[in-house]
């Protein structure tokens, strides 16, 4: 029996590479109240797994607002988990989570018309009641942007589907990105269909720029969902700030903040814009740099630290990182060995013995002296 053909074989399939993760997204548009399908195939067990949704849409000045995801079904669970919650042009905001008979709320006020929350937490599959975000817009706002994000190691099938119901929003837009290990999968915006389309938005994180083809030097700023990290560019669509798994982190470099993923990927900035990152508490500015990932390493990007940021320029979308040398503690000097001391040699000091001897002698000494000058001729004393 000839094996070559199946040793063949065999070699091949070990020599291919393993099958890439893909998600996809379906439908293209949608109407409030209509199910969205997020469909993963081949994605690694214990995988850096992160799902962004983002929804924009009109609101009447200081009107209450609610965007929900019902019905959420999460086939995998993900461990040591983070959700975050932002959202834009808002007073006040509450993030709510039911699954079963529990609910998990978070409330709070908004900054400058933002708001941002991260809870740490392990989420198990299964069917999630709803994920809610709601509050007030602001006294002049016309447009919210209200955007949660997921992300953790990945426990459960290799291929599976996520799917929820769109409630609140009866007309704008729904972006979904979805990032394995860092890497861009997905990204992609559907439309929600309405009576009369909601104008988009531009300004700061989670929203929508005004316009597909922005005119010529129209700069727009984003910022990620933690604040931690701001973007500037012109003449672009939308730029999601995602944060990502760190790794490959250099020997000689230490990891300060991040590594953050700039969607939608393959994306280039003209002109250049600007990436910032803030400072961590009780990081000392100096020598921090701001790092690109690029071809499986990273580079270093021209830095300058500015009233508690790091500011480089940036020509494309692409991970990056906050980083600060490792600083290697300098090596004593040797010492330099000293002559030995000299000891002086020790006077002997007379004991009472001797000192009666030498009494002695030298009394027996001037006895002598005396009878010699006695017994001398010639003396007539």
């Amino acid at each position: 029996m000839n094996r070559r053909p199946l040793l063949l074989l065999l070699v091949l399939a070990l020599a291919l590479p393993a099958t890439a993760v893909t998600i996809t997204e379906r439908p293209d548009v949608v109407s409030d109240g209509q199910v969205i399908w997020v469909s993963i195939r081949d994605l690694p067990e214990n995988a850096t797994f992160s799902l962004l949704v983002e929804a924009s849409f009109a609101v009447q000045p200081n009107s209450d607002f609610r965007f929900q995801m019902s019905q959420f079904q999460l086939p995998f669970g993900l461990r040591n988990s983070t959700v975050t919650a932002t959202l834009t042009g808002t007073s006040t905001n509450r993030l709510e989570v039911m699954k079963d008979d529990t609910i998990v709320a978070i409330t709070g006020k908004s900054a400058d018309g933002r708001y941002t929350t991260t809870r740490s937490l392990d989420l198990p599959n299964g069917t999630y009641d709803y994920f809610r975000l709601s509050g007030t817009s602001l006294p002049t706002g016309t447009d919210v942007a209200a955007s949660l994000q997921v992300t953790g190691s990945k426990q459960g099938p290799d291929t599976s589907e996520i799917s929820f119901v769109s409630d609140g929003v009866p007309a704008g837009t729904i972006t979904l990105a979805a990032l394995v290990n860092g890497r861009q999968v997905l990204y992609k915006t559907v439309t929600v269909a309405g009576p009369t389309a909601a104008p988009p938005s531009s300004g700061s994180a989670g929203t929508v720029p005004e316009a597909a083809t922005p005119a010529p030097g129209t700069w727009k700023n984003f910022t990620s969902a933690d604040g931690e990290v701001r973007v500037r560019v012109a003449n672009t669509g939308y730029v999601g700030i995602l944060k990502t798994a760190a790794g490959d982190i250099p020997a000689s470099w230490r990891l300060a903040a991040g590594p953050y993923s700039l969607v939608p990927q393959n994306t280039t900035f003209l002109p250049p814009g600007r990436i910032s990152f803030a400072v961590p508490a009780g990081e000392s500015q100096s020598g921090l740099a701001i790092m690109e990932y690029v071809n499986g390493s990273w580079t270093g990007l021209s830095s300058a630290s500015a009233a508690g940021w790091v500011n480089a320029p940036v020509t494309g979308t692409g991970t990056y990182a906050l980083m600060s040398p490792v600083l290697t503690p300098p090596v004593p000097a040797a010492p330099v060995p000293s002559a030995p001391a000299t000891i002086p040699a020790a006077t002997p000091v007379p004991t009472k013995a001797g000192v009666g001897i030498l009494s002695g002698i030298v009394s027996l000494g001037i006895g002598a002296i005396v009878a010699a000058r006695r017994t001398c001729p010639g003396d007539n004393r």
